[in-house]
């Protein structure tokens, strides 16, 4: 089965980040909003042991996906958020797709 069939069965939320500046302290306060929804296909760590993906990023998954992600947003998986560190473009038999490097925050929802 290929990574495309997998994107239309898994739904992830994409958060983007706000930041806003106190007037009082001239400190940035960060909140982060729903931006809309992903189809894709995610890939714990856990799956990669042993591969430099691991070792180049200190990634904790890849998210297989058919639109570009943007790097410093954040994906809701599972309840847990990950934050996307950076994406490439991949083509596999005919195949385009993005590959986003995921690394678990420790933040949770």
């Amino acid at each position: 089965m290929s990574i495309i069939n997998f994107f239309s069965n898994n739904k992830y939320k994409l958060l983007k980040r706000n930041v806003k500046i106190d007037e009082t302290s001239g400190a940035s306060i960060s909140t982060w909003t729903f931006d809309k929804e992903v189809s894709g296909y995610y890939e714990p760590i856990e799956t990669l042991v042993g591969s430099e993906i691991g070792d180049k990023f200190g990634i904790t998954g890849v998210l297989y996906c058919s639109e570009k992600l943007v790097p410093a947003y954040r994906l809701e998986i599972n309840g847990s958020l990950f934050e996307i560190r950076e994406v490439e473009f991949w083509q596999l038999r005919g195949l385009s797709y993005y590959k986003g490097y995921l690394v678990k925050t420790d933040e949770n929802l």
